[in-house]
């Protein structure tokens, strides 16, 4: 009869080698898990692009968002890569007409080509990357876009398998050499048991795990804001429940909605304009209801002083809904306000919102707020969307979604435990204005800098912080001249002629408030703080795919859009107040306007506006101090 230390070693043994099983499994697991994809972004290029025309880009294709690189004739670009694994390099190459591509490969003086070839049409590319290490260059020699190109570190299980298969080999010659000893009953049942539960745990844990990816899958449009957020920044575009397609307006906010508001980074960061390591990343969490004719008061009144039209720097998407300009004139001019504008309305709408649903409750004045940055622009849009029936649509924007992503970053599971540790670990003040840091106390930040896409300029004895949205600095390209032959200009002219015809038919009268776009009230101070040769190249970053910036130019034409503006208001006799010399005068007394990653007003701006506003229609006459 065996000795009981005997029979205690080979299940010893048994116990050892299966968990050692497991352990391996479990590691193979992880590292199909953790395959990982290298986006190749162009601001990762360690090439000198002086030379080069080419463009990063995100645009949303069906329900996600694709990075491109796009360039403009012969271009080249270059990335270093160190990943350190047998790697696979994949693109898709989209040509303009014709063109020639090329991929290869520099390690040191060796240079080799891994992929070439002659395309009409887009061609997918997929090519090896021995070890992972060295200099990918891309070429072409006509127009081209490289779509998604990113560098996929390859799977590594052999080594597992290899030891898998040696220790199942050791427990089968275990197992059988103590059957050949007559193991007792016992004996034999022990290591069976062991198994079943390893094999029941491991089971068990893998149907929960895919029982609530699955769940979190269907759950579709209907995820917590965290995870969201999480799936935002892989690229994926979910439905927004607040809002609608309408044949009349386009996009627009539904009726009745009740949810909470919660971002993070702004508009600029978004849309893949600036980095996000270079934005605060401060919370903004808040309230969003909508009336029932869709617009964000607290309800529809039937009887109203002043109606407020505009786009999203009225309807103030970005903060609570006390701190928007409609609520605090409000509250200064002790008359009832009510809130129409809608973020992404361009005058077009606004003046059928005027007809649609102002005109019926005859307020006493009607206020458009016009917004520079985009409102010319946008009439000339909705009208494509107009004379097409609804079936032209403008592009929708993408943004910059994370360059580097593991193969386990892409499941719900995932995005739900960071989500719920984001939670769990925040600490940060919601829904604050970032006005800026006192100068005395950050003595190593009080010199003006550029720091990718972010300014840092000490203001007012602070230090201010802000980025601007490409799109709206190129405006400032745009001479009076140029701006006055656009037809959206001259829409603009028609649409605010058909506002104050159509206030006057209700006995009203039309104001319009000029509202201007960062660049623009923050242009002086940069021109007085930064030399040349410093804000050229500053300006160079967000239009890095434009001519060379002449600065004289830009301050020409900075007040373009408000001299046009003022001169239509005094031919139709209509008051206009323009905002843009009292929110310059705010910030060079130290004061952030505007958030500092984002192209809308923040709470003090439109503090400020709301303020201004007040004094002009006291001033003229058209509220009194006794209402």
């Amino acid at each position: 009869m065996p000795s009981a230390r005997a029979t205690t070693l080979p299940r010893r043994l048994s116990t050892v080698l299966l968990i050692a099983q497991l352990l391996i499994a479990l590691l193979a697991l992880r590292n199909w898990a953790y395959v990982t994809t290298y986006r190749l972004y162009l601001e990762q290029r360690v090439d000198d692009a002086r030379e080069s025309t080419a463009a990063q880009q995100f645009d949303v294709e069906g329900s996600h968002v694709v990075p491109r690189i796009v360039t403009r004739g012969r271009d080249h670009v270059a990335f270093k890569a160190a990943i350190g694994q047998d790697s696979t390099i994949y693109a898709i190459v989209r040509p303009a007409g014709r063109a020639r591509y090329e991929i290869s490969l520099r390690d040191g003086t060796d240079r080799r080509v891994l992929a070439r070839g002659d395309v009409r049409t887009p061609t997918a590319v997929a090519c090896p990357f021995p070890t992972g290490n060295g200099v990918v260059e891309l070429t072409s020699d006509d127009a081209l876009e490289w779509v998604d190109p990113r560098i996929v570190r390859g799977l590594h299980v052999g080594r597992h398998c290899i030891a898998l298969t040696i220790l199942f080999l050791v427990s089968f010659a275990t197992r059988r050499r103590r059957h050949s000893e007559k193991r007792s009953a016992d004996d034999a049942v022990v290591p069976r048991i062991a198994w079943f539960r390893a094999c029941t745990a491991l089971l068990s844990a893998s149907f929960i795990v895919l029982l609530i990816e699955g769940g979190l899958r269907l759950s579709g449009d209907h995820l917590a804001g965290g995870i969201a957020a999480e799936r935002h920044d892989l690229g994926e575009v979910g439905r927004d429940s607040r809002w609608e397609e309408s044949p009349r307006y386009g996009r627009r906010l539904r009726a009745n909605v009740d949810t909470v508001n919660e971002w993070r980074y702004g508009d600029i960061v978004r849309m893949g304009y600036i980095p996000p390591a270079v934005s605060d990343g401060t919370l903004h969490r808040f309230e969003f209801r909508t009336d029932r004719e869709g617009f964000r008061n607290a309800s529809t009144r039937e009887r109203f002083d002043v109606a407020a039209l505009g786009d999203s720097f009225t309807d103030a998407m970005t903060m609570a809904v006390d701190a928007s300009w409609p609520v605090q004139l409000e509250r200064r001019l002790g008359v009832a306000v009510q809130n129409y504008g809608t973020a992404g309305f361009g005058p077009q709408q606004e003046l059928l919102v005027l007809k649609d649903y102002v005109a019926a409750h005859r307020p006493r004045l009607v206020v458009l707020a016009f917004f520079a940055g985009n409102d010319i622009f946008d009439t000339e849009a909705f009208d494509q969307f107009e004379r097409s029936g609804g079936s032209v649509q403008r592009p929708a924007p993408g943004w910059r979604i994370k360059d580097v992503v593991s193969r386990a970053d892409t499941w719900f599971v995932v995005s739900a435990l960071r989500a719920s540790a984001a939670w769990l670990g925040k600490h940060e003040t919601t829904n604050i204005a970032v006005a800026g840091v006192d100068a005395a106390t950050a003595p190593s930040a009080a010199t003006a800098s550029f720091d990718r896409g972010m300014f840092n300029v000490p203001v007012g004895g602070r230090i201010l912080r802000w980025a601007f949205m490409p799109p709206y600095l190129n405006t400032l390209n745009f001479s009076e001249n140029v701006l006055s032959r656009r037809p959206g200009w001259s829409l603009t002219r028609g649409i605010i002629t058909a506002m104050q015809q159509e206030t006057h038919r209700f006995d009203a009268e039309l104001v319009v408030m000029f509202l201007p776009f960062k660049s623009q009230v923050y242009l002086p101070l940069l021109l007085r703080t930064f030399s040349r040769d410093d804000l050229q190249s500053a300006f160079q970053f967000y239009l890095r795919d434009g001519p060379p910036i002449e600065l004289a130019a830009l301050a020409r034409n900075r007040l373009a859009q408000n001299r046009l503006m003022q001169q239509l208001c005094a031919e139709l006799a209509i008051p206009f107040l323009d905002t843009t010399g009292i929110l310059q005068a705010e910030f060079e007394a130290g004061r952030n306007m505007y958030f500092p990653d984002e192209s809308h007003l923040n709470e003090a701006g439109q503090a400020v506006v709301a303020e201004a506003l007040a004094t002009f229609l006291y001033q003229t006459g058209l509220v009194s101090h006794q209402q």
